[in-house]
């Protein structure tokens, strides 16, 4: 388990100091004067989505307040600041892999990582309260086998979901009022997203660390290649917990020092088991109708495998008796014998296969799974990278 992106909001503040904040985001931008590239940003706008690495610093003069009739309104008050960040990707540059597992710690440093861009004391970061917390989970599963788990999922219907549901090549996405469930394949969202920010990324750190030292291309794309390739082989399985969530379960918006791992952590295996348990009969019949089919053109060829595969449709569907009479008597036994020789069997209309070909047949996206990712891999030096080793500026 790591923590990804985290919102959370400060105690009210003395006005001028807010003032102070808002002219530090302006000055803090991290820019390296001599090749024009942004080290990092510190901003008054939203983040743009889950992949962004910026900090956001929003200053605000107004929050909800419940009027007479209990309707949540816009009112001014005391003002506060709210912090939005991936803390992995402030940790480690990227969120491929490692990451924070401590949301306390977590905080903690985010809000102390602000405090030295910003060049001003901040309340304790324990206080803050917190507005949104994303949980992830990573899997050990191939590309083949991420493409074989999202096309299961794109033919299966989600009725609790299903209306906002976004299903795409790589990715499922089913965002809620209290949770927003995510499932992608890592690879596919490092190389749209991540691989031009990584460039400018380590170019500064290779230059901090070496000087203009020519090889330092060569390091840039070896790291980047690295990082590639391990992304290709991850499904990444986020839960994200909306402040609507932390409000219903606290009865208000947590501090940071009351929310712990443990209720966090067991509200993301809830989230996902209540997702997987909604589609587990269709995901189970489209898995197995795949690896039949795969089955068969694997052992007879396209041609006679697809002829196969629709002889076993018709036993799953009809039985064994309407089949019958659709084929000659020979046929139908040669048929059958073919199915049973390769390990393809049916009882009426349940659907069965023995010993499954498919690569995800027992993969389910829970942390007793045998392809989660537990074990660090910042300890091999082509994936070892630390925010702690940039420059706060070139």
């Amino acid at each position: 388990m790591a923590y990804d992106t985290i919102k959370i909001k400060s105690p009210h503040m003395d006005r001028d100091f807010i003032r102070a904040v808002e002219q530090k985001c302006i000055l803090r931008s991290g820019v390296d004067l001599n090749s024009g590239e942004m080290l990092y940003e510190l901003h008054t706008g939203q983040l743009l989505g889950s992949w962004d690495a910026r900090i956001s610093v929003i200053p605000k003069y107004e929050d909800w307040f419940a009027d007479r009739n209990g309707t949540p309104r816009l009112q001014p008050c005391e003002p506060y600041i709210l912090v939005e960040a991936s803390v992995h990707k402030v940790l480690l540059g990227h969120n491929v892999y490692g990451g924070p597992t401590d949301f306390l710690k977590a905080a903690r440093d985010l809000v102390a990582l602000v405090e030295k861009l910003l060049e001003i004391d901040l309340p304790a970061a324990d206080i803050w309260t917190v507005h949104r917390v994303d949980v992830a989970h990573v899997y050990a599963l191939s590309k083949a086998a991420c493409k074989q788990f999202f096309d299961t999922m794109q033919l299966v219907n989600f009725p609790r979901r299903q209306r906002k549901a976004g299903k795409y090549n790589m990715a499922v996405h089913f965002p809620g009022k209290t949770t927003t469930v995510k499932f992608y394949h890592k690879g596919e969202e490092f190389r749209v997203h991540e691989i031009s920010r990584l460039r400018i990324f380590f170019r500064s750190l290779f230059k901090h660390l070496h000087g203009d030292d020519p090889r330092n291309m060569e390091r840039v794309e070896s790291k980047i290649g690295a990082l590639q390739r391990l992304a290709d082989k991850r499904l990444r399985v986020e839960v994200g917990i909306n402040s609507d969530k932390l409000q219903y379960d606290f009865g208000k918006h947590p501090e940071v020092k009351d929310l712990t791992d443990e209720y966090l952590e067991t509200l993301h295996d809830k989230e996902i088991e209540r997702i997987l348990r909604e589609g587990k009969q269709g995901m189970d019949t489209v898995r197995t109708t795949d690896a039949v089919c795969n089955r068969l053109q694997n052992e007879y060829g396209r041609l006679t495998g697809n002829r196969l595969y629709g002889f076993w449709q018709s036993l799953c569907t009809s039985g064994d008796d309407k089949t019958k009479d659709r084929y000659t008597k020979p046929t139908y036994y040669r048929n059958r014998k073919m199915l049973e020789d390769v390990g393809v069997s049916w009882i009426g209309s349940d659907i069965v296969i023995v010993a499954n070909d498919s690569l995800i047949h027992d993969f389910i996206p829970m942390r007793m799974d045998r392809r989660f990712c537990f074990a660090p891999a910042r300890n091999r030096p082509e994936y070892n990278v630390s925010r702690e080793l940039m420059p706060l500026a070139a």
